[in-house]
């Protein structure tokens, strides 16, 4: 079974630092520090961690700080309902994107393209 826990940032450094690395960093120049700045939640299976995502209250939207986990799953398909749940109350959920796939994956998920300019703003009505 899967699951998403409220942790402290700690907790999760080491996999959303793993996303600073790629080329194609989302988060521009924002340092982990300030990724981790918001709910931090861990995705967990039997065998232990799979996944991180933070997330930030802005208004009525739900955004995405940051997000990363382990590549042997679709962390879209893994996410979207776990995040999903902890938008509820939310009227959007939103996070922004380099990655072309990810944006079809998002979209197959009911994700929209809010803007694309310096990569991809996706976003969700709840």
């Amino acid at each position: 079974m899967i699951t998403a826990k409220r942790c402290a940032p700690a907790e999760i450094k080491n996999i959303i630092a793993g996303v600073l690395k790629q080329q194609a960093n989302p988060f521009g120049n924002l340092s982990l520090d300030e990724l981790l700045n918001g709910a931090c939640f861990t995705v967990e299976d039997e065998q232990g961690q799979i996944g991180a995502y933070v997330l930030i209250g802005q208004g009525s939207e739900c955004w995405v700080q940051a997000a990363a986990g382990s590549s042997r799953m679709n962390l879209c398909d893994l996410f979207n309902e776990l995040i999903d749940k902890h938008a509820s109350g939310f009227k959007t959920v939103a996070f922004k994107t380099y990655r072309r796939g990810l944006v079809k994956n998002a979209i197959a998920h009911g994700y929209q393209i809010a803007e694309h300019a310096d990569g991809y703003t996706m976003r969700k009505y709840l």
